[in-house]
């Protein structure tokens, strides 16, 4: 089956592009409209400010913004998903109407419709009276007035002229072997024309489509020469990744004493901690002591947790929430690299430079503080602020709309300032993180990995999407720190994070578990399970320095997050007695 996951509308050239799940891209050209864009009744969403906010279709991968129409019309994978909302949207706001005043809505006059003469011919097509409404009409009678509307918009139109080419792609991402890199560029030579290409905030370039013959790939490096990257063949396409290495290093070069304020003074900063860190250890690397950072963190004891974020020498934690016991990551990602000052060793002369790498699963960060935000709450409760789906979709679903609110008396309640009070209602897709239906597990790994600056999956919803979304996520063979978990169950699949070892068993931290944020514990080689990481941190997953995965100490745990640990006494003491059993 052909499956398309996005689809990009070309005004000007007058082509559809379908993205395939494969990578592959197929361009639809000629014909009408409604054939380029499998949108046999020319469907077209509300707006919101402008923008696309759909309420109730479901099934589009992209929306066409066609010449001078102000519309923003729905691009679906196939004929058939077309023609099925088509029927849904006739049968849910029309029922109550008849042919006629469905017509005058559907194809109004305003929008340069001859609404009278649409009506009459639907009429005759379909051999349904215009006073006879939508909601009494027999099956049969609905498929032909569908059918006659797919004849007045246009649908078969230009039939000859269409044209449908499949074309190889490549993707490039743009990352320093642990993050997304913004702002590279890329030269692509094809057909005797150069095209120049720069990554976006994800590390992600446009698909690079293959020409006739070789298309050549260069790398433009910071002072402007081009570096050769690779060479695509016509009909084989690949996915890799543009390594640029950076390193942020801060010191002083010159052999001059500097001044009694620039010995004692040092750079306020953030550092995250990783697996294997120690207060000690940290102090040692900043030229600080254990008890100043504890200090400054307000740290009632020596226990620290990967991710958390300390303050060094006065570092400013905007956005977080001090407790006894850690300093609370903010929801946006850490900084990509923290610099340490130059201290009184060696005042005077140049000084060891220290890069400090804070590369380590950023998106974990993320994860704590949701887990720290809701512990012990249900999705009833997440849903009211944190709706995961939509947080995390770029898409204009997630747009809702604003609605004033009234008071028992009926009237618009006022602000202070006079104006009116409003709120957000979402009553589209994906309004709500709770019950069956509404899956939330992908959603929360997607958004903890957006939030951190990674590109997430194209199905956001789908646990299946990390395998799915090759350019996107790479598969690894042993689960590591930051690790994406995917587990097949009965009726899908669950996916989470990675944060340790306890009792011989992985310590998991994910969304959609007892419909809560929480951390459980899951055996590490059960059946049906995998592990990825975004293709962005592929280096860094495979190499040595990635593989850290700590020991948790559970107790300690429910200490430090509370409610949102799931672990019980007697599931460890369950462990223990197999280990011991099977010895």
């Amino acid at each position: 089956m052909t499956t398309f996951t996005k689809a990009i509308y070309h005004a000007a050239s007058k082509t559809a592009e379908f993205i395939h799940e494969d990578g592959r891209h197929l361009l639809r050209a000629g014909g009408s409209l409604p054939w380029r864009i499998n949108n046999a009744g020319n469907l077209v969403s509300p707006l919101l400010n402008g923008e696309p906010a759909p309420k109730k279709t479901k099934g589009f991968i992209g929306f066409a913004k066609a010449g001078e129409s102000q519309h923003h019309f729905f691009i679906f994978p196939d004929y058939e998903t077309g023609r099925a909302q088509l029927k849904a949207s006739l049968q849910r706001k029309y029922a109550d109407k008849s042919l006629k005043e469905t017509i005058h809505i559907y194809a109004p006059s305003h929008d340069n419709n001859d609404t009278d003469r649409y009506v009459n011919d639907l009429s005759k097509l379909s051999g349904v009276s215009e006073s006879t409404k939508i909601g009494d009409i027999t099956p049969q009678q609905l498929d032909s007035v569908m059918d006659g509307i797919e004849r007045i918009e246009g649908y078969q139109a230009k039939a000859d002229t269409r044209v449908e080419k499949w074309v190889t792609v490549s993707h490039i991402q743009a990352t320093d072997g642990t993050r997304p890199i913004a702002g590279e560029e890329i030269v692509v030579k094809s057909g005797g024309k150069e095209t120049t290409l720069k990554s976006n905030a994800a590390g992600q370039f446009a698909p690079i489509v293959h020409g006739k013959g070789s298309t050549e790939v260069h790398h433009k490096t910071v002072d402007g020469k081009l570096k050769p990257l690779a060479s695509l063949s016509e009909d084989q396409g690949k996915t890799w990744n543009l390594v640029t290495r950076f390193a942020a290093y801060i010191g002083i070069t010159a052999p001059v004493a500097p001044t009694a304020k620039a010995i004692t003074k040092k750079q306020p900063l953030i550092y995250v901690v990783t697996p294997g860190d120690s207060l000690s250890a940290i102090a040692a690397k900043f030229q600080t002591t254990a008890a100043i950072i504890k200090q400054e963190n307000g740290l009632k004891r020596d226990m620290i947790f990967p991710g958390q974020q300390l303050r060094i020498h006065g570092g400013s934690t905007s956005g977080t929430t001090a407790k006894a016991g850690a300093t609370r990551p903010s929801s946006k990602a850490a900084p990509k690299k923290t610099t340490a000052a130059r201290s009184q060793v060696g005042a005077g002369k140049p000084i060891a430079l220290i890069r400090v790498d804070q590369s380590l699963a950023p998106w974990m960060a993320v994860a704590f503080k949701e887990a720290t935000t809701f512990a012990g709450q249900d999705e009833k409760v997440i849903t009211k602020t944190h709706n995961y789906h939509r947080l995390v979709t770029d898409s204009d679903r997630a747009g809702g709309r604003q609605v004033p609110v009234k008071g028992k008396n009926g009237k618009v309640l006022l602000d202070k300032n006079g104006k009116p009070v409003t709120k957000t209602v979402f009553n589209g897709l994906f309004d709500s993180l709770v019950g069956p239906n509404s899956p939330w597990c992908a959603s929360f790994v997607n958004y903890c990995l957006k939030e951190a600056g990674y590109a997430p999956g194209r199905r956001f919803m789908s646990s299946y999407t990390f395998s799915e979304d090759k350019d996107l996520f790479v598969r690894i063979k042993e689960p590591i720190y930051g690790a994406i978990r995917f587990s097949s169950r009965d009726g899908g699949g669950h996916v989470c994070f990675v944060y340790g070892v306890a009792a011989g068993k992985l310590v998991i931290v994910g969304g959609n578990q007892k419909d809560q944020v929480c951390f459980q514990l899951r055996g590490i080689a059960e059946k049906g399970s995998a592990f990825f990481a975004p293709i962005a941190y592929k280096e860094f997953a495979e190499s040595d320095a990635g593989k850290a995965l700590p020991q948790v100490d559970v107790a300690a745990l429910r200490k430090e997050f509370g409610a949102a640990v799931l672990i019980s006494d007697a599931q460890l003491r369950a462990v223990d007695f197999e280990k011991q059993k099977d010895s």
